[in-house]
């Protein structure tokens, strides 16, 4: 399957933007370590999950999902299609203090927003982004990165912002450091994992390594662990056939209860609920696969043309 992706970046001013239109199937829950990601709903209904919150979206609607929060989505009916841009967090670096990172709150249209300015003028810059990458010279790359810039400035000034204390600087053995304990997550996320595991791992408390672990990543250890099994656990429900305890013990759940408990916590439906509504028609032959548009298709077309006039 081809794949339609629009990317660029501008490394002397911190910004890369890449983009796709898609098809919404099966739900991928994860999170992005250094990118905002816009969601733009082009026709259907989408519910989108952020954080613990569920949204419905329905067509024009725009959502910002900040770094390091887990999301993802289902369609509502099938043939749902939506526009994804992420964008650099560090494009924000400039408007903080050396040691701080920008959140930006309330970017979420409904009924009663979906057409005011804000989300006009970012349905605008959004679109021209990804028309303009899709041209492919020069002069459409400054045009792309002008429209990327007037999007970040658009979300600043339009939205609420809020900086946040980060680490300083990670050196090299801080990299190495975490690097080992993601690496150990990954391979062990089935497994009971605990503080103390990765203390001993690492040579380090589990004190100081809950506090380097939350600086570096974005994300408290132990929710950063229930996001991998979580998303593991949906990949599983997903794409297999196997009883649900089987998959809660495959990925690190005590007991079918606890998986029953932090899946409705967490994305507001059991597991039993949500792999009754997934249709297998609407789940990609591979979990993370994304089914990707190209922006010439007659209905994108028409929907980028109509956001640019607006």
């Amino acid at each position: 399957m081809p794949e339609y992706k629009y990317k660029c970046s501008w490394p002397k001013d911190n910004l890369y933007v890449d983009g796709y239109v898609h098809q919404v199937t099966n739900f991928r829950y994860h999170a992005h370590a250094d990118e905002f990601e816009l969601n733009i709903l082009l026709q259907g209904k989408q519910h989108f999950y952020s954080g613990t919150d569920l949204i419905d979206l329905k067509e024009d609607d725009v959502i910002l999902v900040n770094p390091n929060t887990g999301h993802a989505s289902y369609c509502d009916p099938e043939g749902t299609i939506a526009f994804v841009l992420h964008f650099s967090s560090l494009a924000l670096k400039q408007f903080v203090k050396k040691g701080q990172t920008l959140k930006i709150g309330g970017c979420l249209s409904d009924d009663q927003t979906r057409n005011e300015l804000k989300y006009r003028a970012i349905r605008k810059c959004a679109a021209s982004i990804i028309y303009y990458l899709n041209q492919g010279d020069p002069f459409s790359q400054y045009m792309a990165k002008a429209n990327a810039e007037l999007m970040v400035g658009t979300l600043c000034t339009m939205f609420d912002t809020e900086a946040s204390e980060l680490a300083g600087e990670s050196d090299e053995e801080t990299q190495r450091v975490i690097r080992s304990i993601l690496e150990y997550m990954e391979a062990h996320y089935g497994e009971k994992i605990t503080l103390e595991d990765i203390g001993e791992m690492t040579g380090y408390n589990r004190t100081y390594v809950s506090t380097l672990f939350h600086q570096s990543v974005g994300i408290r250890f132990y929710d950063y662990l229930m996001r991998l099994r979580l998303q593991n656990a949906i990949r599983e429900l997903i794409t297999t056939d196997h009883p649900l305890t089987e998959i809660a013990m495959n990925n690190g759940f005590a007991d079918l209860k606890t998986f029953n408990a932090r899946f409705r916590e967490i994305l507001k439906i059991l597991p039993s609920e949500y792999r009754g509504m997934i249709e297998k028609k609407t789940v990609s032959p591979e979990y993370y696969e994304v089914q990707s548009i190209p922006c010439t298709d007659p209905m994108v077309a028409r929907k980028l043309k109509e956001y640019m006039e607006k």
